[in-house]
C-alpha cells in the first residue's frame, strides 16, 4: 500500500474513532439526563394585605402566572424568581409605593420546592401639585387654573404612575374642546421628594392655534347617498373646532348601524384664518342580514324564529326589518320599516304591520295591525312619537269562553327618555316611557277607551362590582269595563320583565279555574343587585312586587304580590346570558314553586 493510501485510511480511522466517541458521549448524556425533567414549586406572597396590590402583583409575577410550567431545573427556578424582582418592583411603584422593595426567599428542601415573596410596600406617596407650562415656562393657556380633577389627577390622593401617564392624553383631549386641536404635550417631569413622601408632577405643553371646523371630506361610501351623512354631522363649517361635536358625530353614524368602522380626523395644520379640514372615511356594513334560530319560552313554548332585514332599501338608510315566528302558541309575521330624515333632519317615518295568531293562557286571538306613525328626536336622549293604528282581531276570552270580533282605530302617542349607556347591558342612566292610546271602534261591540303606561328602569352603580338596577311599571284603561274590554286590550302582569316569580300573565285576579282576567290598571316594580364575581360570571339576587287591579287605577289597599329569585349572568360579545330563578312570596294554588327563565340580555 502506498504512502497516500496508507495516510487515508488512518485519517479515515480517526474520522471513525472520533465519530464513535461523539455518538457515545450523546448516547450517555441522553441516559443520564433526563428531558422532562421538572422543578414543581407553590408561591407565596407575604406583607400586603392590599387585595387589589395583591391581584395586580400575582398578574404580573412570572412565578404566579407560568405556575403549571415549572422550570426544569433549580438554577431556571432561581432565575425566574430574579426576573420577576424589577417587574414588581414596577408595579408597587405604579400604585404609589415609592420606597416599595421586593425580596425572594426559595426552599429546595421544600416538597415541592417553596418561593415566598416578600413585599415591603414602605410608605404611601400622595400627589402633591400639578403645573401646567409653555416651554418657555409660563403658565399654559386656557387650562392652567382648571382643577387637576379634570385630568383625573387628585392632589392629596395616592401618587399612581398610571393616572399622571394617562392626564397627559386628558389635557390634549381638554384642549381640543376649548378650540385647539393641535395641542401637545411636550415634556413632562415628575420629581418624587423622600422627605415628605409626595410627588410633584409638571407638564409642559404647547397649546397650538385656536382652530375652526373647515371642509369636510366623506370617503368610502358606495351604496349609501352622502346627504345621511352629513346630516349627522355635528357641527358646522366656520364653527370654532370642539372634540365632543366630533365624538357625537362618531356615535351616531356607529349607532346607524350602516357602519363598521367610522374614523373622523382632522388635517395636519389648518388652512387659511385657522379652518381645519376634517376627513370622515368609512366602511359600509353589507346591506342585507338574514337570521333565524330555535327558542323556548315559558310563554309560547317551543319554536323557530327567522328573521330579514335591510339596512338600506334606496341609498338614504332606509331600513326593513322582516321577523317571523312559529312556536307552539304563537305565530307571528311582522314588517317594521324606518325612513330617517323623512321631513327633516331628526325626523323619521316609521310603519309597523302584523299578523298574529297566539294562544297564551289567557286568550286566543287572531291580529292583523298596521301602524304608521312619525318620531321626533330632540338630540341623543329625548324622542317623541305620534301616528296612527288600525286593528282587527277575533278574540276568544278562556276564562269564560266567550269570542269577540272588533277592529279599532287609535291614535298611539308617546315620549321616551333614555340615558343608558349601553341597550343590552346598561351601566348607568335611566329610561323613561310615557304612552297614551286613544281607541274607538270601527265595527263590532261599540268600545271607546284611552289606555295609558309609564315605565321606568334605572341603573346605579355602587362600586366597581356592583350595580343596583330597578324598575317602576304603571298601566291605567280609562273609558271601558273590564269585561266589555277584549280580552287581549287587558293589562297582565307576570312572566320575564315583569313579576319573574308567577307565570306569563298570572300575576293578577283569576277566574275560578285559575285562569288569569286581566285588568284595567297595573302596578308593578322591583329591583336587584347585579354581582360581578368574575369578567364573564355575575350574580343577581332580586325581588319584586306588583298586582293588576280591576279598577281604572291601582287599589293600593289590596294585597301585592311578592316574589323573589337568583341570576346568574354570563358575558358574552353579543351582550349577558341570563339564567334566572324566580320564587312567588304570595303562592297562590295556580302558582308554581319555581320560574325559570334563559334568554340575551339583562332582564330589564
Amino acid at each position: 500500500m502506498g504512502e497516500g493510501a496508507q495516510r487515508a485510511s488512518g485519517g479515515r480511522r480517526k474520522t471513525l474513532a472520533a465519530v464513535g466517541h461523539a455518538a457515545f458521549a450523546l448516547a450517555f448524556v441522553s441516559v443520564a439526563s433526563p428531558g422532562h425533567a421538572e422543578v414543581p414549586y407553590k408561591t407565596d406572597i407575604v406583607g400586603t394585605g392590599d387585595t387589589h396590590l395583591r391581584s395586580q402583583i400575582e398578574a404580573v409575577a412570572r412565578l404566579v402566572t407560568l405556575k403549571d410550567k415549572p422550570p426544569q431545573t433549580d438554577q431556571g427556578l432561581r432565575r425566574r424568581a430574579a426576573e420577576d424582582l424589577p417587574r414588581l418592583k414596577e408595579v408597587l411603584h405604579s400604585q404609589g409605593y415609592w420606597e416599595g422593595q421586593v425580596d425572594d426567599v426559595l426552599d429546595f428542601a421544600a416538597k415541592p420546592a417553596k418561593v415566598t415573596l416578600k413585599i415591603d410596600t414602605g410608605p404611601l406617596y400622595r400627589l402633591r401639585t400639578v403645573s401646567l407650562v409653555t416651554p418657555q415656562g409660563g403658565a399654559a393657556p386656557d387650562i392652567a387654573a382648571l382643577d387637576p380633577s379634570v385630568f383625573g389627577l387628585k392632589p392629596g390622593g395616592p401618587a399612581k404612575s398610571a393616572p399622571v401617564l394617562d392626564a397627559e392624553k386628558k389635557i390634549v383631549d381638554e384642549y381640543a374642546r376649548r378650540g385647539r386641536p393641535f395641542a401637545k404635550v411636550v415634556g413632562r417631569k415628575a420629581v418624587v421628594d423622600v422627605g415628605t413622601k409626595t410627588m410633584s408632577v409638571t407638564y409642559v405643553v404647547t397649546s397650538g392655534p385656536r382652530s375652526h371646523f373647515g371642509p369636510v371630506t366623506i370617503e368610502g361610501l358606495s351604496r349609501l347617498r352622502s346627504g345621511y351623512v352629513r346630516r349627522r354631522i355635528a357641527w358646522h363649517q366656520g364653527q370654532e373646532y370642539d372634540q365632543r361635536l366630533v365624538d357625537r358625530t362618531r356615535k351616531l353614524l356607529i349607532d346607524s348601524g350602516l357602519f363598521s368602522s367610522v374614523r373622523i380626523r382632522h388635517g395636519d395644520s389648518p388652512l387659511e384664518k385657522s379652518d381645519v379640514p376634517m376627513r370622515i372615511t368609512l366602511v359600509e356594513r353589507p346591506p342585507h342580514s338574514l337570521g333565524g334560530g330555535l327558542a323556548y319560552n315559558n310563554a309560547v313554548g317551543f319554536g323557530a324564529t327567522g328573521f330579514w332585514e335591510d339596512r338600506d332599501l334606496f341609498g338614504g338608510a332606509e331600513s326593513l326589518h322582516l321577523d317571523v315566528v312559529t312556536a307552539q302558541e304563537e305565530r307571528d309575521v311582522h314588517a317594521n320599516f324606518r325612513k330617517p330624515d323623512f321631513l327633516g333632519k331628526d325626523q323619521d317615518l316609521t310603519a309597523l304591520a302584523e299578523i298574529v295568531d297566539e294562544n297564551p293562557i289567557a286568550y286566543l286571538a287572531r291580529r292583523a295591525l298596521v301602524r304608521p306613525s312619525m318620531e321626533w328626536h330632540f338630540g341623543e336622549v329625548y324622542t317623541v312619537g305620534a301616528g296612527v293604528e288600525a286593528q282587527e282581531a277575533k278574540v276568544t276570552e278562556a276564562a269564560r269562553d266567550i269570542t269577540s270580533t272588533y277592529a279599532l282605530a287609535g291614535l298611539p302617542v308617546y315620549v321616551r327618555r333614555d340615558t343608558r349607556d349601553d341597550i343590552l347591558n346598561p351601566q348607568r342612566g335611566s329610561r323613561e316611557t310615557l304612552a297614551v292610546t286613544p281607541s274607538t271602534s270601527l265595527s263590532g261591540h261599540s268600545l271607546n277607551f284611552v289606555a295609558g303606561r309609564f315605565s321606568e328602569d334605572i341603573y346605579q352603580r355602587l362600586g366597581e362590582d356592583y350595580l343596583l338596577a330597578g324598575f317602576l311599571g304603571f298601566g291605567s284603561i280609562v273609558g271601558e269595563s273590564r269585561d266589555r274590554l277584549p280580552a287581549d286590550q287587558r293589562l297582565y302582569a307576570g312572566g320575564g320583565g315583569s313579576l319573574r316569580g308567577y307565570a306569563y300573565q298570572m300575576a293578577g285576579p283569576l277566574a275560578p279555574d285559575n285562569r288569569p282576567l286581566g285588568g284595567r290598571s297595573l302596578l308593578q316594580f322591583g329591583t336587584e343587585l347585579r354581582i360581578k364575581i368574575t369578567d364573564t360570571i355575575g350574580l343577581v339576587p332580586f325581588v319584586e312586587a306588583g298586582n293588576v287591579y280591576q279598577s281604572t287605577l291601582p287599589d293600593v289597599g289590596k294585597e301585592l304580590l311578592y316574589d323573589t329569585g337568583l341570576g346568574l349572568r354570563y358575558t358574552t360579545p353579543l351582550g349577558p346570558v341570563q339564567l334566572d330563578l324566580a320564587t312567588p312570596l304570595v303562592r297562590r294554588s295556580a302558582d308554581s314553586v319555581v320560574q325559570v327563565y334563559i334568554s340575551i340580555g339583562q332582564a330589564f
